[in-house]
């Protein structure tokens, strides 16, 4: 019986230990190109009204003076819009999304509205989850 606790409890810290949040750096890409200047506090990220393509999140390989979006780091995320004036986030969709079209979201945007970007796994870190459409 002790040693069945042992291994249950053996069992439990591994899986504990696989779970570490925010472990994995990651960036918004239109079009493949990382939309904030740099991964630093103060970074934002903005887009024009007009802006077309792919949105996507995705994993990030952090240099001393880079970042380069990881091939294979692609995940799903959830978008929401807030409003400029109220400061209202509402969902812009139920569904989770690997890539979504910016300009399906920016058609319920006005300019001063945000994009927000919700990550649906704990272990992706994206500080940079607000973009600003102008």
């Amino acid at each position: 019986m002790k040693n069945i606790f042992a291994i249950c409890l053996i069992c439990v810290s591994v899986v504990s230990m696989a779970q570490s949040r925010f472990s994995d750096c990651s960036v918004l890409l239109l079009n493949e190109q990382v939309l904030v200047e740099n991964y630093s506090p103060n970074a934002t990220c903005n887009v024009s009204k007009a802006a077309k393509g792919w949105l996507t999140a995705g994993t990030i390989t952090l240099g001393e003076n880079s970042m380069k979006p990881n091939a294979n780091g692609k995940f799903e995320f959830g978008v929401a819009i807030k409003d400029m004036e109220t400061g209202t986030l509402h969902l812009f969709s139920f569904e989770k999304y690997k890539k979504v079209k910016i300009e399906e979201v920016l058609r319920q945007c006005k300019a001063g509205d945000s994009i927000v970007i919700l990550t649906t796994n704990s272990k992706f870190a994206l500080p940079h989850n607000e973009i600003k459409v102008y």
